[in-house]
């Protein structure tokens, strides 16, 4: 990818008063985008090397079991049998009149 040629010297203005100077540091949006990404790659492969790290480490690998519940299939069952069973005895009434 080429890169851009971009001004060295850029003035910026206040919006309320175009005649005042904003002044400090400012970074074009791409480059900004692009420094991200580079420390964002940086951070994740630091972190995935210190897990792998941890993990391979005696004694650091860590298994962890996670019980669900069977009361939320439970009810969900419970609630479908009220559906069908309403839904029978509205077929039922609407027959025998």
């Amino acid at each position: 990818m080429s890169q851009v040629k971009r001004p060295s010297r850029v003035v910026m203005v206040d919006a309320d008063n175009p005649l005042e100077e904003v002044r400090g540091e400012f970074f074009w949006r791409e480059d900004h985008e692009r420094a991200l990404a580079a420390a964002r790659e940086a951070a994740y492969r630091v972190g995935y090397e210190d897990g792998h790290a941890a993990a391979s480490a005696p004694g650091g690998a860590a298994t962890v079991r996670v019980r669900f519940s069977r009361r939320p299939r439970l009810v969900f069952r419970a609630v479908m049998l009220f559906v069908v069973v309403a839904y029978l005895v509205t077929l039922l009434d609407a027959f025998l009149r």
